[in-house]
């Protein structure tokens, strides 16, 4: 796997905005369950580098690119971080260079959505999963994040995957349930979400696994 030397970019460095983003650890645990058995993992929209943080294993290769110049310095420090014009510039890596591929709340911030899930599926092996979360096409939710430039609905997002090349496996529906982390029930909260009321209140990603 060969990094390449993205372009100098000028970017908006976010401070408040990552200050209470962060990814929580039964979450990172839920992802790297979908992503067994996989060592060289790319996480797409990277931030601060939570998921490379929180990886269980020093063996787990994590690769991060993401925009925001500020962001790469600390991601950095957790994930080999690339600074990358996600909307116009290829993946800086080679074909098929990884087996699995996060992309967490990255496609509702970019111009080309097409683009970015298409060099996804080129850096991907054959038989690597990805696993994309996207914000729900509600107005409260899409609108509560000044970056962001659209939302998703369970449709549009595999339709995007599927468009990419990949084979869509399971979709579900994901949000920040009160106390959900704390008391240890974050693997529930799909299944809570089934009950239309719960969805209203707390429901705000789409989550897709995908595979090439």
């Amino acid at each position: 796997m060969e990094a390449g030397s993205a372009r100098t970019l000028t970017v908006v460095e976010k401070q408040a905005y990552y200050r209470d983003s962060g990814m929580t650890a039964a979450l990172a645990r839920r992802y790297y369950r979908e992503f067994a058995g996989a060592r060289a993992i790319l996480d797409v929209g990277c931030g601060i580098g939570d998921f490379g943080r929180l990886r269980p294993s020093p063996g787990i290769i994590v690769n991060g690119v993401d925009i925001d110049a500020g962001a790469i310095e600390r991601a950095a420090q957790h994930e080999r971080a690339v600074c990358v014009d996600l909307d116009a510039s290829p993946l800086p890596y080679t074909d098929t260079s990884f087996d699995a591929v996060l992309a967490k709340d990255i496609f509702e911030h970019v111009q080309n959505p097409g683009h970015l899930a298409r060099e996804v599926y080129r850096v991907t092996r054959r038989g690597g999963v990805m696993v994309a979360s996207v914000v729900m096409a509600r107005p409260q939710r899409v609108w509560a994040d000044y970056t962001h430039v659209r939302g998703f609905t369970r449709e549009s997002a595999r339709l995007l995957l599927e468009d990419a090349g990949f084979t869509v496996e399971a979709t579900w529906r994901m949000g920040g349930v009160p106390l959900s982390d704390r008391l240890g029930f974050t693997d529930l909260v799909p299944h809570l979400l089934r009950v239309p009321l719960f969805d209203a209140w707390w429901g705000s990603s789409w989550e897709l696994r995908a595979r090439k």
